[in-house]
């Protein structure tokens, strides 16, 4: 049977009705979607008039869906799943062979491209694509089969496989000394981007108040290192990625390891069945890490 246009929202509508319900407003929504909040808007109220009933009503708590919207809500979330799904099989089988990874800066040069050879040597039909990424990211849009994050695995619609967790040491270079945690927290402090609030937590963890906001902040760990090994204040370092450094005299550990509560990721899309080449790779992945158990900690 084939149902009247006036039943048939476009996809963006529906998108559109989705992210507001979501997210609970239209500024959000907006921003999600790469729109203006009257674009959203609009998007919605020609829904509602192609449907004839009011879907949202807004409340001291943000949008609320009315009791149709909520039935509508579920319909519409199930119909972009659906559309999502048979986008990524259509995309799985174009792609049959290839995978495409987005790494983090410093763990892909340091950890992850010298074991790849060992990947091929094992799996010779795949062909790998490398892409550099650091924080949350869409991995469809950006047609990305798996990433390795660092952190929580807290965003929307994705798998995440623990591949270990995430400890890092106080690293100084060897004119500076401190030996407690209190002349550690004397000493200029460096930090990374995309964890603001390390050195809080760290200072938590020993008892001491909030420090201030580090003096200067990097985007890659390994351009931390390197201002660290400079004697330009102390950093909090994952030891396994800067053996090098340590090994030479550069980095002097100034403290035991702590554990900051985040971890190493592997990331994929979320979906029943990974591609044959996703799941080979996680396999892979953590056959090498167990082959190094005790490198992390």
């Amino acid at each position: 049977m084939t149902l009247p246009r006036r039943f048939l929202p476009t996809t963006q509508t529906l998108q559109a009705f989705d992210a507001v319900l979501r997210l609970g407003s239209f500024t959000a929504a907006a921003a999600e979607l790469s729109l203006t909040q009257s674009a959203v808007s609009r998007q919605v109220a020609a829904l509602e008039r192609q449907l004839g009933r009011a879907l949202l009503q807004r409340s001291a708590r943000g949008v609320q869906p009315t009791p149709e919207g909520r039935i509508y809500a579920r319909a519409a979330r199930s119909a972009l799943e659906e559309l999502q799904r048979a986008a990524l099989a259509l995309q799985g089988a174009g792609r049959r062979g290839q995978l495409t990874l987005a790494i983090l800066p410093t763990f892909g040069t340091r950890w992850l491209i010298p074991r790849i050879p060992r990947f091929l040597r094992a799996h010779p039909e795949i062909t790998l694509h490398f892409t550099t990424r650091i924080g949350q990211f869409d991995l469809l849009a950006a047609q990305v089969d798996a990433a390795i994050h660092a952190g929580r695995a807290d965003w929307p619609e994705i798998s995440a496989t623990l591949l270990f967790e995430d400890r890092v040491q106080p690293f100084a270079a060897p004119a500076l000394q401190a030996s407690t945690a209190d002349e550690i927290a004397r000493l200029p402090q460096l930090g990374i981007a995309s964890r603001p609030d390390e050195w809080r937590g760290w200072a938590e963890a020993h008892g001491l108040p909030a420090p201030p906001p580090a003096q200067m902040v990097f985007e890659h760990l390994a351009a931390l290192a390197q201002a660290c090994a400079a004697g330009l204040g102390v950093a909090l370092l994952p030891p396994f990625l800067f053996r090098t450094e340590i090994a030479r005299g550069e980095l002097v550990a100034l403290g035991p390891g702590w554990a900051n509560g985040a971890g190493y990721w592997l990331i994929t899309p979320d979906q029943a069945r990974p591609r044959p080449e996703v799941a080979a790779f996680r396999d892979w992945l953590l056959t090498e890490i167990t082959r190094e158990e005790g490198v992390y900690a």
